[in-house]
């Protein structure tokens, strides 16, 4: 006989499940109101019975406001126990709000020119679709053919891999005084390349199988615009809803710091999004240049990885080393040679004056925020570590002068 927990392993993920929650958490927070309210009318009932200055006396606003708070501090606890699944529902919603405020400027600077908001975001997505058409004509075909490619010279690129340390081996032997602790140097090499072209095909080979599961999420993909269209063209309504629910006695302090977030990523996640695309072309077209194979694949790559400050960089010019050492040292060097004057151009000239010295967090703090990003959620993680601390950086700044004024 299966046990209460089999039970719920059965139906997690089902339809019905998802109702059950949804049921229970509204069962939750309705007898949180009936629990507190029967407290409250309790009290002023005793309080009929009691001398005027023994009885207790409790203010319906003040009790309504720990009332909203117990039941929020509920709703987190379940959110908690099931922060997987909600975080599979609200995917969707949460990329299609970053989405819609990467392109809000966008909808701003048409509605400027004359369109109603509507028209603009309306032309904003036409425009985005043709983009995209021409990108896949153009670019993804070349992209998705180096893919393949690098996928099938993988076991010639292990034995290049393998020969180069070879060589590097027998070098060493020919040396004189040659110290005994080198003697395992070769097998040792020999068998991280092993480990690394295991994790390798491993990885690809769990992509491959894993291809169902992302035919699954497609419609949280095709979600994310049509959420994003609504965010877009109502944002007015949902800003002004958003202020109504807060607290008249925060509101404006709230509206002040959602101002300066919003400046904030305004500068620094368009800035690093203009930046790194400006850096993948030069390192596209770099590679190009020096022949390095996969130019197109190495260059997005080394795009999309600098948007994580410090790190983003190196991680983005690994491959590009690796590929171009199995071909050559020479290439190697003259890769490292680009990559490096392109980050020069890039923390020299680019960033200073598209990106500027937004975030205001020091270099030690940046570096901190990015590993426990990783440690969470990895690559996503980091990417969106120092946004989420430069904010709370600013929330932070106005709670203490709000307790300054008091």
């Amino acid at each position: 006989m299966n046990s209460g927990l089999d039970i719920i392993k059965l139906v997690q993920g089902k339809p019905l499940f998802y109702l059950f929650l949804v049921i229970g958490g509204i069962i939750h927070v309705l007898l949180m109101f009936l629990l507190g309210f029967s407290i409250y009318y309790l009290i002023h009932i005793g309080n009929r019975y009691i001398e005027p200055g023994k009885a207790l006396s409790v203010k319906r606003k003040h009790f309504f406001y720990l009332l909203i708070f117990l039941t929020f501090a509920i709703l987190v606890i379940i959110a908690y126990q099931y922060r997987k699944l909600l975080g599979q529902l609200l995917h969707p919603i949460i990329w299609s709000i970053i989405f819609a405020y990467l392109l809000s400027p966008v909808v701003h600077f048409l509605e400027k020119g004359g369109l109603k908001r509507v028209w603009a975001v309306i032309f904003l997505y036409a425009s985005l679709f043709g983009a995209l058409i021409l990108l896949f004509v153009t670019i993804t075909p070349k992209i998705s053919k180096e893919t393949s490619n690098l996928i099938a010279l993988l076991p010639q690129y292990s034995d290049q891999a393998n020969q180069f340390v070879n060589r590097i081996y027998l070098k060493i032997r020919q040396l004189d005084n040659i110290s005994p602790q080198f003697a395992g140097v070769k097998e040792a090499i020999e068998e991280n390349i092993s480990h690394i072209q295991y994790y390798i095909m491993n990885t690809l080979k769990k992509l491959t199988a894993n291809l169902l599961d992302i035919f699954s999420h497609l419609v949280g993909l095709v979600l994310i615009p049509i959420f994003s269209f609504y965010f877009l063209k109502d944002a007015d309504f949902f800003k002004k809803k958003i202020i109504f629910l807060l607290p008249k006695c925060c509101r404006e302090e709230c509206v002040a710091i959602a101002r300066d977030i919003d400046i904030l990523m305004s500068k620094f996640i368009r800035g690093q999004l203009l930046v790194a695309a400006i850096v993948g072309i030069f390192s596209t077209l770099a590679l190009l240049v020096i022949r390095v194979d996969f130019a197109f694949l190495i260059g997005a790559v080394a795009g999309i990885f600098n948007v994580i400050p410090y790190f983003g960089p190196i991680f983005g010019a690994i491959p590009a080393v690796v590929v171009a050492l199995l071909d050559s040292p020479s290439k190697a060097l003259w890769v490292i040679i680009a990559f490096t004057a392109i980050q020069q151009i890039e923390s020299a000239i680019l960033s200073p004056k598209i990106v500027g010295d937004s975030v205001g967090l020091h270099p030690i703090t940046v570096i901190l925020v990015l590993l426990i990003g990783n440690e969470w959620l990895g690559i996503v993680g980091m990417l969106f570590a120092v946004p989420i601390a430069a904010s709370m950086k600013i929330v932070g700044k106005h709670i203490m002068n709000l307790i300054i004024r008091i």
